[in-house]
């Protein structure tokens, strides 16, 4: 083997120690709430977790907490999460899975507060992953892995995630969220207009590496390390080349 190759061989090896270990449960997000129906019921509820890339769930048992605007606990349901990987996970009533024609992974029992907030948590360590407020929150609970805010949506209506933003829409339980917003009141900040579409206020936008601190950190903890190191494998082949171009000459 030549000196070349195997300094190539040794700085891959290198990249891939160095690569940095994420739990692959950290992508998970409270993506949905429904809070009534068109008529104003509160027996058709749900939450929707979302994890778009899908991802196994190798650290259970994991929960999903309810709080109220105070920050105050209210209930905490237990999930069925583990090692199957899973890219939608429903919270729902059971006149909302009749209403709906879905299968909940879990039994919503109490009825979700109008201003709000559910985390989604790691009960062996503890961790909130995840954590969205709906309305006029006073003392808002914060996830690890990423914290967001939206609108109490109005009867028949949900507010779910699309493309980082939580909108107002007509709901799509267990499916692919909808990218059809309509105009809320603002919650916690000023508005985001967008083609006359008047959106909640989520996080601050990461900067290159991503930010575990902001509701839009779905994948970039690992990127900034990750470029770092290729730009060291980089350097390092180009030296080894020039090094076999002037043996040459």
């Amino acid at each position: 083997m030549s000196i070349r190759t195997s300094l190539v061989a040794a700085s891959l090896m290198v990249l891939a120690s160095a690569a940095p270990a994420v739990a692959a449960d950290h992508l998970m997000k409270v993506g949905e709430v429904m809070l009534a129906n068109a008529g104003g019921s509160t027996a058709v509820q749900f939450i929707e977790l979302e994890d778009l890339p899908g991802e196994p769930f190798p650290g259970p048992p994991y929960t999903v907490e309810i709080f109220n605007a105070a920050g105050a606990l209210q209930t905490t349901y237990a999930t069925t999460l583990g090692n199957a990987t899973v890219t939608r996970y429903m919270l729902a009533t059971a006149q909302a899975r009749t209403d709906f024609g879905f299968t909940s992974g879990t039994m919503l029992t109490a009825t979700l507060p109008a201003d709000g907030q559910a985390c989604f948590k790691r009960v062996s360590d503890s961790l909130r992953i995840h954590c969205f407020r709906w309305g006029t929150i006073t003392l808002p609970v914060t996830g690890t892995f990423g914290t967001d805010a939206g609108a109490s949506p109005p009867n028949g209506m949900s507010v779910q995630r699309v493309s980082g933003t939580y909108v107002v829409a007509a709901p799509t339980p267990n499916a692919a969220n909808s990218n059809g917003g309509v105009d809320m009141p603002m919650v916690d900040g000023p508005p985001q207009i967008d083609a006359g579409v008047i959106d909640a206020p989520v996080g601050t936008p990461d900067a290159p590496g991503g930010n575990p601190g902001t509701g839009d950190d779905d994948d970039g903890c690992s990127v900034g390390a990750g470029a770092s190191w290729f730009g060291l494998v980089m350097l390092g082949l180009l030296l080894v080349l020039g090094r076999s171009a002037r043996r040459r000459r």
